[in-house]
């Protein structure tokens, strides 16, 4: 019965990351938070199963770990892209700053035309 329960969570994993990796290309920031938070739910559910885990069910999860790489390799892109947006949006506000100055009623500009 434990070792049916195992095989079911390995599947699921198994699914999970394929159907991932498949739609890597599409997948926003939410939906690979999505992934990340289910495949954590089943990693924990499989931890009182590590003891009986066959050899074969760990080359099939090293093989996922392979596998993945392309997963990590776009939240790394993803990141890069949000810090890059952000440093955007700071030289952006930089310069609205620069032409936005508040200026005193009481100063005086002078204007000196040739």
């Amino acid at each position: 019965m434990e070792d049916r329960h195992f095989e079911q969570l390995l599947e699921e994993l198994r699914e999970l990351s394929s159907q991932t990796v498949r739609d890597i290309a599409v997948l926003d920031t939410d939906e690979l938070v999505d992934f990340v938070e289910r495949r954590e739910e089943i990693v924990v559910a499989m931890k009182p199963y590590l003891a009986l885990m066959s050899d074969a069910a760990k080359e099939i999860i090293k093989q996922m770990l392979v596998d993945e790489r392309v997963i990590l390799d776009r939240m790394y892109q993803l990141k890069n892209e949000a810090g890059e947006w952000l440093q955007n949006l700071g030289n952006v506000r930089v310069q609205q700053n620069a032409y936005q100055q508040s200026y005193s009623i009481d100063s005086l500009f002078i204007d000196h035309r040739k």
